[in-house]
């Protein structure tokens, strides 16, 4: 683990990041740097010394982070410049997102751009005065050296200190009045044809996805298209989703020896990769291939999330049930190493049929197609990449399945990427959401299973006096729950209601969503990200998607869902409230809101319900549900009313609506509902219809 790594690895005597759980700050508890974690403690020797801080914010598996650590932080001359002049504080930005969201947006304030390692300087009063991200030790043209900074910052706050604040003071000010300003804006039926004429200009027809480079899964565009293509009858936007999909699965993006999806693509065509691999990426792009899968019937996205579960249960799955958070990008010391093979490798490896398919599937070659990132030559080490064509690998699967259990055997030979091994709620909020979906889609109920396990771990392991908690690690658990961990899990135990009938996730999503709306809206349905700001400049969290859906698109659908479920018109208003608080934003760039278009389109309609009820067990009644379970319906919820159940607890409307037979099936829509249905053969004939 982290801990045992920097305590192997260095020399130097423990700064006071050796008592933190998180590897990331434990990765520097060694450096010369007198680190010390965000804190009361560290802030109030900031005000006694009167010292800048100097904050420097980063994760265990970035790759610029560990190029700075290596070139600064390991640097006696760097850390005693820091020591004497600066509080130095290290922050990870996944176990504190409120304070991350806070900085990077003065950086960007400041800067007009941001990304880790994000590097802030505050007085000790915690106001910003200068902000950037990585820094080279020293000078180079074009780029000003972290040492020079540090020089002129302490000459500055020695000499200038008065300049130095005003500044801060100026750019906090501008800050505070944007964000004030009410973004509030009803928005119409056209913010969708915007949207999807934005989408259809930026999409790559060679290589799908948007853009140029680099590239990013971003899944939750996908899923807008899917359900757009659905609802319009658009098959068009269905085949740009479709394609980007299948693009990222042949592409380097994939990791085809041991499964998973990396972090984003370097290039227009997938090939080369930013090699870490994150749990949130995984949730999501199960969850689109989930999607394609239902919208098409077509098997190869069926194999593609199999392939991610398969990755996600055996790298990522903790023994209590839960998930960690991710694999870094770098070992021995070099991006991409562990996933990285020269063609004598290959060879060596291989027998003979093997490697001529290999070379061939793969494209390797005696030059390699990965390049030095500072000299630009290629170093001879080969991506494993379909390029786009998987044809050769399919029509030959047990000896494709030979290449690639000996290369993963071969490869698990090498040192292992980092682990980090924190377990945070919203990201297993959206892991727990993707696998309770894509098990009902596919009838895999041990995916379900696992799912429910996590759910588990989380509603007993990590709360605490007053909720939710937001971070576990070596058997403790700490850091109050912020606005995405009640987002993302009302998500998750909403689905897992779905997909299972329970009550109990039902009444466990009810009562998530009422302290969310609680603790973390104010009147006009803005987000806060946290209950409490320690930077009162930043109050309100983005509705934004970036990576993944933002808290507040996710909390949108969930509200939006639980009103018609429920039919409860209050949580229809919240997530008209929560939509139309960032209405401006999303008139003027739609498809930064793609997560909440998709929830505006389900209060638009036309929106579905189905209600199973039935006493009694049987193949036909399981058949019905599982039916239901696996079609495409992203405008529908279902409930349940059977004798397990008291739907009355949850929605009285849906249980006074009872068959008397073993089994009756009712579909609702547009405000109306059908007579019931009593066999699977009637089922499949009124989905037909309805769907």
């Amino acid at each position: 683990m982290a801990d045992n790594q920097s305590m192997n690895s260095k020399n130097q005597k423990a700064n006071a990041l050796i008592h933190e759980l998180s590897p990331y700050l434990l990765q520097h508890a060694y450096n010369p740097v007198h680190w010390r974690a965000w804190n009361d403690e560290t802030l109030a020797l900031a005000i006694k010394q009167n010292k800048p801080l100097f904050v420097s914010i980063g994760y265990a598996t970035c790759h610029w982070c560990h190029v700075m650590e290596h070139e600064s932080f390991e640097n006696q001359e760097i850390a005693d410049l820091l020591n004497e002049h600066f509080i130095a504080v290290k922050v990870d930005r996944e176990e504190r997102p409120d304070i991350d969201a806070a900085l990077m947006e003065m950086c960007q304030a400041m800067t007009g751009h941001g990304g880790w390692p994000l590097s802030i300087f505050m007085t000790p009063d915690k106001l910003p005065f200068f902000a950037g991200t990585y820094f080279p030790k020293d000078s180079i043209p074009q780029r000003i050296g972290f040492k020079d900074i540090l020089t002129r910052i302490n000459e500055g706050w020695n000499n200038e200190r008065d300049a130095i604040i005003s500044s801060g003071q100026e750019i906090v000010a501008q800050l505070k009045s944007h964000n004030a300003k009410s973004q509030t804006e009803l928005l119409s039926d056209e913010v969708f044809e915007k949207a999807d004429a934005s989408f259809i200009d930026r999409y790559d027809k060679e290589y799908g996805g948007f853009g140029s480079r680099p590239k990013f899964p971003s899944p939750h565009h996908v899923i807008y298209l899917l359900r757009r293509a659905k609802l319009k009858s658009t098959p068009e936007l269905a085949d740009m989703a479709m394609h980007t999909l299948k693009s990222m699965a042949n592409g380097g993006l994939h990791d085809h020896i041991g499964h998973g999806y990396h972090r984003y693509s370097t290039d227009r065509e997938w090939l080369v990769p930013h090699f870490e691999k994150m749990l949130y990426d995984q949730a999501m792009i199960l969850s689109a291939m989930t999607e394609a899968f239902l919208y098409s019937g077509d098997s190869a996205f069926e194999r593609y999330a199999e392939e991610i579960v398969e990755y996600v249960q055996s790298r990522l799955l903790s023994p209590e049930g839960a998930w960690y958070c991710a694999e870094d990008a770098d070992s021995e010391g070099e991006e991409g190493t562990y996933y990285l093979f020269t063609e004598s490798e290959l060879s060596d490896i291989l027998n003979a049929e093997e490697f001529a398919l290999a070379k061939s599937c793969f494209h390797i070659s005696k030059e390699g197609n990965y390049f030095d990132e500072s000299g630009g030559h290629r170093t001879g080490k080969n991506i494993m990449s379909l390029f786009l064509d998987d044809t050769h690998a399919q029509s030959n699967p047990e000896l494709f399945a030979s290449i690639r259990n000996k290369c993963l055997n071969y490869r698990e030979q090498r040192i292992p990427p980092l682990l980090d091994d924190k377990i945070l709620t919203d990201w297993n909020g959206l892991m727990i959401h993707a696998m309770s979906f894509a098990g009902r889609s596919f009838n895999k109920p041990e995916w379900i299973v696992s799912a429910q396990k996590a759910h588990d771990f989380i509603h007993g392991k990590m709360r605490g006096a007053t909720g939710l908690l937001h971070r576990y690690r070596n058997g403790q658990a700490s850091i109050s729950a912020m606005a995405d961990d009640y987002a993302y899990i009302m998500h998750a135990t909403f689905e897992l209601y779905t997909a299972t009938g329970k009550d109990q996730y039902m009444h466990d999503c009810i009562q998530y969503a009422a302290i969310f709306k609680e603790q973390f809206m104010d009147d006009e349905g803005r987000i806060k990200v946290s209950k409490i700001q320690e930077l009162d400049f930043h109050q309100y969290a983005s509705a934004y998607d970036g990576a993944i859906p933002s808290g507040a698109s996710i909390a949108s659908m969930v509200f939006a869902k639980l009103g018609a479920l429920t039919g409860k018109q209050e949580y229809f208003s919240t997530a008209y409230a929560i939509i139309h608080a960032n209405g401006k934003n999303i008139q003027s760039y739609p498809n930064g809101f793609s997560a909440m278009l998709m929830t505006l389109s389900f209060l638009i309609g036309p929106r579905s319900e189905i209600m199973i009820s039935g006493i009694g067990i049987s193949q036909e009644r399981d058949a019905c549900k599982q039916l239901i379970l696996s079609t495409y319906l992203p405008h529908a919820v279902i409930a349940y009313n059977e004798t397990s159940n008291q739907l009355d607890t949850i929605s009285p409307m849906f249980a006074s609506q009872k068959g008397k037979e073993d089994l009756s099936i009712f579909l609702c829509k547009d405000y109306a509902c059908t007579l019931p249905v009593h066999d699977i053969n009637s089922l499949k004939d009124a989905l037909a219809h309805y769907s």
